[in-house]
């Protein structure tokens, strides 16, 4: 099999429609799957996906029973491609993300025999009129910058917690450690941490890595693996020449209606996630250390 593409369904049934028929109306292949992950809807409509493509030779529907969040939903997929076809590429996408291009693995196959790389990201385009999404930054995080982000969203937690709107400024002060570099979204780069919305993962990362890091549910997903791809030297590539479409937090708003309900819960899951990146972090200074 040449190219998986597991997309993670969480209720927005339409928005997955719309992303299986994208792939299928572009892909410059016959040799490909489609894996849809239903991460436990609890409005039912993973069924709906299975009864819907049960004739499309294309299109498998694994239903999850429980809500495993991004990364271990992901995985399901990601573990089932592999050890059902071996492809040469497993892409992970969100299901309100569109490819655009007519050459999309034509383009990938000549920018792997350029720069083999482990992990590539396109050029997204979102809905409003963005196209700057990627990549999210060019170089891996400090461990001091991440020390910061975990006191950051502490307050910001205490501040949500108890409604102190008179102190809800505190946490917007908080400057970043550094100057942000001006980012570069026109031209091709290489050793960059890319949005996690659509990743297309290569046999030099497949044969390494069981999927992504599942120590999180939801959030800085794309700075652990950026990690873990600078620590094993393996590459990862952003390509404009490559163009996909996201709507953007299509799930999310589904599942969380209410402002601040949504507010917490990313509160929650960004502190979650920065505590398993420091971890990350931690670990491979260790395994420095044992090296020595």
């Amino acid at each position: 099999m040449k190219i998986v593409f597991v997309i993670l369904h969480y209720l927005a049934i339409d928005e997955t429609y719309k992303s299986v028929d994208s792939i299928e109306k572009k892909i410059d292949t016959d040799m490909y799957k489609i894996v849809i992950v239903d991460n436990a809807s609890p409005d039912k409509s993973g069924a709906l996906l299975k009864e819907h493509y049960k004739n499309d030779d294309h299109v498998e529907v694994l239903l999850n029973q429980e809500n495993l969040g991004f990364a271990r939903g992901n995985n399901v997929g990601f573990r089932y491609a592999e050890k059902t076809w071996n492809p040469s590429y497993i892409v992970l996408m969100n299901n309100d993300v569109y490819l655009l291009d007519d050459d999309f693995l034509e383009k990938v196959e000549k920018e792997y025999k350029r720069s083999q790389f482990a992990v590539l990201g396109p050029m997204i385009l979102s809905a409003d009129g963005r196209c700057d999404i990627n990549p999210i930054r060019t170089n891996a995080m400090s461990k001091q910058e991440v020390e910061h982000d975990i006191q950051a969203y502490k307050i910001k937690s205490v501040v949500y917690k108890y409604h102190l709107e008179k102190i809800k400024n505190i946490y917007r002060k908080i400057k970043p450690l550094k100057k942000k570099k001006k980012k570069e979204f026109i031209k091709r780069c290489e050793y960059v941490q890319l949005h996690g919305c659509f990743m297309l993962f290569s046999r030099k990362y497949i044969e390494k890595f069981n999927g992504l890091d599942d120590r999180t549910f939801l959030y800085r997903e794309e700075a652990i693996l950026m990690k873990h791809l600078t620590e094993n030297g393996l590459n990862s590539v952003y390509l404009p020449d490559i163009h996909v479409f996201h709507r953007e937090d299509a799930s999310t708003d589904d599942m969380i209606k209410e402002n601040r309900k949504k507010e917490m819960f990313e509160i929650k899951n960004h502190l979650q996630s920065l505590k398993v990146l420091k971890e990350v972090y931690d670990f491979y200074e260790n395994k420095r250390g044992e090296n020595k």
